[in-house]
């Protein structure tokens, strides 16, 4: 009989959470499993002592789009453990949009035994660099830790580095490389529960997790970051710098032509950078600079008509964050007669050098220099107005006509015969997706966004010229899918929490609060991801409401150029199956929320137009 070298699965697990901990893990999601029984006890002690907040989801899926929601809505890194097999595949579309948005997943999978794979055993694949190319680093730990320092401890390493931010030379330093997923596939032989030494190590490891923890810090940074994303210490220097420039009269040149792009994720420094600078600012919605005085309502449909001269005359254009949301910005920022350098501190998740001709600038300082440079046709101004007001009057306009459409779709007439079951028409999503807006702000809530139609109508319909936003706004927008939502936004809201060491009877301590989110989707997104509204009994609760606009299956594509073929008698048929995706008849959303009771911290909210 072969003895059994391997190294002891308890070792293996404390360690690797050791380091995730100590490198500022704070929250983890477990679905559990028999093989990755080994993390499972380790998580439970730090659990119980008061330096980690785990969760528990039996459905991978959801489970991965929760851990999305808090590493978003934290900037911290987020466990997400799972059995080995088919558990891992459940996770993949939440690292993909994490490997895109630049979210710092740790993906901790259990594995077989190295001396199996291959073999046909039960539960056992190709799991080492299963998701290859969607995470930043990679680790297979087939025999962790390792008695001298070798490849598993080096890859190890690149993947807290990818999780944090951290220079690969120096931990003190930050990298200009992205934050994103990293996989970690750990290799756990039997025995996989802690008996004996282990047993007795487990408590005093993790009151050892504690020694340099402070929850008071954890707390302020965590409310902090719950109104807003903040400026770096780089950018409150140059907002100093340029507004004594500004008020001396010197070493400052007004801009021309030069247009700020804030798209998903941009973050507050995109709303200042536009206001100092006096430019037009094109803020997505989930941007978190929609609340800038410069930002320009209906900014895709001055972008997309020919005959605003403004538009053709962009000359430069500076763009933060992701931009996915509307196809004019795309069309402006494939333009090749306009030059446009990206804001890259760090460099994008989703931008891959060489992919488009952004000038790539990591301070404010060249920003500035390239948004200010002179322009041959500075002195062309149209009517005497200044390069903002050009778009401020006509979006103004647009404005105005958006809100009588929907004042009228509100307060309907006797001689109103407009169609709003018309799926072009979207004067309905618009006043739903405009009063759920302002009623987060009136309420401090957090608003999550779906990826379908009511993010469009959000952008059309959202107030902007400085007046107030949510704090904060996030949406899947790095591959803008609809999957996951509901866990997103409840992940988003348990962000709030922290662990805060022990009380006076050693029993743990959870810090903070779960953040108000409300959550603005489509029916069918609702659908799509409806089972993660199924929460453990045994689990910490979500503050969410969740704002469903069901137009009985949408259709978001007859909205693009497929609402023109299904028009023609040819197509009809074809755009209403494969693309509006009706609802069935006895679809009831009400009643299907209802199914998860009440008793879940989250209120589900159906609007029918």
């Amino acid at each position: 009989m072969t003895e059994n070298r391997s190294t002891p699965a308890m070792l293996t697990a404390v360690s690797v959470l050791d380091s995730l901990i100590r490198a500022g893990m704070r929250h983890v999601v477990v679905s559990p499993g028999s093989r990755s029984a080994p993390l499972a006890y380790a998580i439970a002690a730090a659990a119980e002592a008061g330096a980690l907040i785990a969760h528990v989801r039996v459905d991978e899926r959801s489970a991965a789009f929760t851990a999305l929601g808090i590493a978003k809505a934290s900037g911290q890194p987020v466990g997400l453990v799972c059995t080995s097999g088919t558990a891992l595949g459940e996770y993949m579309p939440a690292v993909m949009e994490a490997y895109h948005a630049g979210v710092p997943l740790a993906v901790l999978s259990a594995d077989r035994p190295e001396r199996l794979r291959g073999s046909g055993v039960n539960q056992t694949t190709r799991q080492a660099s299963f998701f290859y190319p969607f995470v930043r680093a990679e680790a297979d730990l087939t025999s962790y830790p390792e008695q001298v320092e070798g490849e598993q401890t080096q890859a190890f390493a690149a993947c807290l580095n990818a999780l944090t931010g951290r220079s690969a030379e120096h931990w003190r330093k930050q990298s200009a490389e992205p934050i994103g997923p990293v996989h970690l596939n750990i290799c756990f032989d039997t025995p996989l529960t802690p008996s004996g030494r282990f047993a007795q190590m487990l408590p005093q490891w993790a009151q050892s997790l504690l020694e340099d923890y402070d929850p008071q810090a954890e707390g302020r940074a965590r409310a902090a970051r719950a109104e807003g994303s903040g400026l770096s210490s780089a950018e409150q220097r140059w907002l100093l710098d340029s507004l004594e420039a500004q008020a001396d009269l010197a070493e400052f040149t007004p801009a021309h032509r030069t247009v700020v792009v804030a798209a998903d994720g941009a973050g507050e420094f995109a709303a200042e950078f536009a206001r100092v600078l006096n430019l037009p600012l094109f803020a997505e919605p989930s941007s978190e600079a929609r609340h800038g005085v410069t930002s320009i309502p209906h900014y895709p449909q001055l972008l997309g008509d020919a005959s605003f001269k403004p538009a053709a005359q962009i000359e430069r254009v500076v763009l933060f964050g992701h931009p996915t949301l509307s196809r004019p910005i795309t069309a402006l920022l494939e333009r090749e007669d306009i030059q446009c350098a990206f804001y890259a501190p760090r460099r994008a998740s989703w931008y891959e050098p060489g992919a488009r001709s952004f000038v790539e600038l990591s301070t404010p300082h060249e920003l500035t220099e390239f948004a200010c440079a002179s322009s041959a046709a500075a002195d062309e101004l149209v009517d005497e107005l200044s390069w903002l007001e050009q778009w401020v009057e006509p979006a103004r306009e647009l404005q105005d006509e958006c809100l009588r459409a929907i004042a009228a779709y509100e307060h309907p007439g006797a001689e109103s015969t407009v169609d709003y079951t018309d799926y072009r028409n979207r004067t309905a999503g618009r006043s739903y997706a405009r009063r759920v807006w302002q009623d987060a702000v009136a309420q401090r809530r957090l608003m999550v966004l779906g990826s379908s139609n009511l993010v469009r109508d959000l952008d059309a319909a959202a107030p902007a010229l400085g007046e107030p936003a949510p704090a904060r706004v996030f949406a899947n927008r790095g591959l803008a899918g609809i999957d996951g939502t509901i866990a997103t936004a409840i992940g988003v809201s348990l962000s709030g929490y922290y662990p805060a060491g022990v009380d006076e009877n050693s029993r743990p301590v959870i810090g903070g609060a779960a953040l108000p989110v409300t959550l603005l989707c489509g029916d069918l997104t609702f659908q799509h991801d409806v089972s993660s509204l199924n929460l453990p009994n045994t689990e910490l609760l979500p503050e969410l409401r969740v704002e469903v606009f069901d137009d009985a299956g949408g259709g978001i594509f007859t909205t693009l150029e497929h609402g023109d073929m299904a028009r023609q008698e040819q197509f009809a048929a074809a755009v209403d199956r494969f693309f509006t995706v009706a609802a069935a008849p006895n679809t009831d959303l009400a009643r299907m929320a209802a199914g998860f009771g009440t008793e879940s911290g989250i209120e589900v909210r159906i609007h029918t137009p």
